[in-house]
């Protein structure tokens, strides 16, 4: 498999060059699909936004930080206490008269106002000392976050390249058959002059010379398709690379070497447990234990200190600051009613992510195995496509001679060319079938 750090790498100078004027290779494309294609794209934001949860969970282990602020006006004194509140009679009647001979010259109240009105701002710090191992288990599970969305992400890329190269190789194939078209429009339009003349010296039917023009007709009715596919290939393979369509698109690679399944085999077993499916499944397992002592924590003591002030004159017309330091304890008492049905569901949740994983993975390892035997069925098919090719070419070539001698008549070298015509396309489309295959064996075994 072509890593995404390996494409980044690897392609980034080849695309920087070969994208100009259309010219593309297979390397470039899959680096401008890991640029531009929409699920990678959003596959990364997923990543940023996992970071992004696990930084908010990491806050949780520092003090909570909160300013306030009060003020008040009421429209009577919320407490007022004067002489005449007194129970004690002969205390109110005292004062009463100390108050008429000497209170009104030196300025004493009758009754003394409080929380008439006032102001004050604070400010309140909360420390989590222990939380039953919440915090640490919600980082954890955060963590695990990051990590799946980061396999998305990496699986998401894998599907964009194999998208990308499939479509590559149709377009090779598509143009590798409008070669073979025109190699043989070349061989009928020699062969029509020629039964054109033999028609005029009299040595060939008018009948012949129809036979090949027919045949001329039927092979630009193909050559016709063949470019209209070519067309509509190369425009999807634009569009899953990002790039606007334009009629001098030219691919560079070829069909070239075909390497042999061996050259990218590995073992089933060692292969299943390096795909990111099988990591995904096993972050599933992980964050549904993390979920089970996440809420087995929730049960547990929780301890908090902090730190509170303010400045203001809530009380007094002074204004003065007061500050108070406190510790509390929680200890849930009856939570472990709901939490006992809470961690059988949890139980539940981890057999079944358990099941998954055993479930998945033992496809995933059938999977790798189907996709070995179709890559080597397929080269088998190569070595049988280019034998039929052979063949025909030596048929071709005695049906020329043995025509041109008077040998054989004109259809059985028609019939003939056509073999081989169907022969090539036969082999093109059984080598392209093989890259194919071993490009999405080459993902599923996470190969080089």
């Amino acid at each position: 498999m072509r890593t995404l750090k390996h494409i980044i790498a690897c392609a980034l100078t080849i695309a920087a060059f070969s994208c100009f004027g259309q010219n593309l290779s297979l390397d470039s494309c899959l680096h401008l699909a890991l640029k531009n294609n929409a699920k990678v794209r959003n596959a990364e934001l997923d990543v940023e936004a996992a970071k992004e949860v696990k930084r908010q969970a990491f806050t949780k282990y520092f003090p909570q930080v909160s300013a306030i602020g009060i003020g008040y006006h009421a429209v009577s004194p919320l407490l007022e206490y004067g002489i005449n509140d007194i129970d004690n009679a002969g205390l109110r009647n005292l004062l009463n008269l100390i108050y008429t001979e000497y209170g009104q010259a030196l300025g004493f109240p009758r009754s003394i106002s409080l929380l008439d009105n006032g102001a004050a701002i604070g400010h309140l710090a909360v420390q989590p000392l222990f939380m039953g191992g919440q915090i640490v288990n919600g980082n954890r599970l955060a963590k695990v976050g990051v990590e799946a969305a980061e396999l998305q992400s990496q699986l998401a890329g894998q599907e964009a390249l194999l998208q990308t190269e499939e479509s590559y190789w149709l377009v090779i194939s598509l143009q590798e058959k409008e070669k073979t078209i025109n190699q043989a429009q070349e061989l009928l339009d020699t062969l029509y002059k020629d039964v054109t003349a033999a028609n005029s010296a009299g040595l060939l039917l008018k009948n012949d010379v129809l036979k090949v023009t027919l045949k001329r007709n039927e092979l630009l009715s193909n050559k016709l398709k063949v470019e209209n596919g070519l067309v509509l290939a190369k425009s999807a393979l634009c569009q899953s690379i990002g790039l606007q369509y334009d009629t001098t698109l030219t691919l560079t690679d070829t069909l070239g070497e075909i390497y042999p399944p061996s050259s990218i085999y590995s073992e089933t077993d060692a292969a299943v447990a390096k795909r990111d499916e099988t990591k995904l499944l096993e972050l599933n397992l992980k964050a549904e234990k993390l979920k089970k002592k996440m809420s087995i924590g929730a049960t547990l003591p929780q301890f908090i200190i902090g730190y509170g002030g303010s400045y203001g004159n809530l009380l007094t017309d002074k204004w003065s600051y007061k500050g108070l330091a406190f510790a509390t304890m929680k200890i849930p008492l009856t939570a472990w009613w709901e939490a006992s049905h809470k961690l059988k569901e949890h139980d539940i949740r981890i057999e079944q992510a358990q099941n998954t994983y055993n479930d998945l993975t033992e496809k995933m390892s059938l999977q790798t195995h189907q996709a070995w035997n179709e890559l080597t069925e397929a080269y088998t098919q190569i070595d049988i496509a280019d034998e039929t090719v052979a063949a025909a070419a030596e048929n071709l070539k005695i049906a020329a001679d043995n025509f041109h001698a008077g040998l054989v008549p004109l259809s059985e070298l028609l019939e003939a060319e056509t073999l081989h015509r169907q022969a090539v396309d036969q082999s093109c489309d059984a080598k392209i079938a093989y890259k194919i295959k071993m490009a999405r064996y080459r993902i599923l075994v996470s190969a080089e």
